[in-house]
């Protein structure tokens, strides 16, 4: 049977953490007896879990998260905490919880994990707002090279206000997109955008379908063999360029086809 040594929360959960733990060790149970293997992570609804097993001192970590994008990274950093956790107590494994065998070192465990917590969660916000830059910068990309070489200078004017409403009616879906800004040249601007507030959930469909539309709307101006010819001579140069971060957000087949 599964006894909690320890816990901590930084959000108010509705299940109390003896209750959680109970579930969590038979999520892992069941785990092992189906496939013979631990599980390492577990998505259900709006949390993931990560798991790390540690036979050695019949120990069961879990560290519970939101819908993180990095599964990857979140179990480095509970390896990081089971590290420290050996390190911080004497025989961890004893069915007593720690918090009243050694209320000292629970206090400094507390403080360490804290610290450590804070630091990565500073981390994952600037890493979130790097990714969300990247994304409008690639796209935006793409948007200028449509509307200043596939559009000619003439059907850009024809059409500025076709232009203005595709992007003035989707941007609408994540307030925070709508500081993007059209000058009457065709050029695209985010540099007013606060990534921190922006939704990167949603970020790449609102940005696609956008593209999407202005694709359509270009193409319409030009003979097939015209577009063709635009398509190998900047979107293809522009996707060599950019096919590291196309690849890394899982854009490259995406905005390829649409763009073909």
């Amino acid at each position: 049977m599964a006894h909690p040594l320890y816990h901590r929360t930084w959000v108010e959960i509705a299940e109390h953490p003896t209750l959680l733990s109970g579930l969590i060790a038979s999520v892992e149970l069941l785990a092992v007896k189906l496939t013979n293997q631990h599980v390492n992570v577990v998505t259900l609804r709006d949390y993931r879990f990560f798991f790390k097993v540690d036979e050695e001192n019949g120990l069961l970590m879990v560290f519970i998260t939101d819908l993180v994008a990095d599964p990857a990274r979140f179990a480095d950093y509970l390896d990081m905490l089971h590290s420290r956790f050996i390190e911080t107590f004497e025989n961890p494994s004893s069915h007593i919880p720690i918090s009243q065998r050694d209320p000292r070192r629970a206090k400094v465990f507390d403080e360490l994990v804290d610290s450590l917590v804070s630091h990565w969660e500073t981390g994952e916000t600037t890493l979130r707002a790097a990714q969300v830059m990247d994304i409008l910068d690639v796209y935006t990309q793409f948007y200028n090279l449509t509307l200043q070489k596939v559009l000619t200078e003439r059907t850009r004017e024809m059409y500025l206000s076709d232009v203005q409403r595709i992007f003035s009616i989707h941007l609408q879906a994540d307030p925070a997109l709508r500081s993007i800004t059209l000058d009457n040249h065709g050029m695209v601007i985010y540099d007013k955008v606060d990534p921190a507030t922006v939704n990167r959930d949603t970020l790449v469909d609102i940005l696609h379908i956008v593209l999407r539309e202005l694709v359509t709307l270009a193409r319409r101006t030009r003979r097939r063999q015209s577009y063709e010819t635009l398509f190998f001579e900047h979107y293809a140069p522009t996707i060599k360029a950019e096919y590291e971060r196309l690849e890394e957000y899982g854009l490259m087949k995406k905005l390829v086809m649409e763009l073909l």
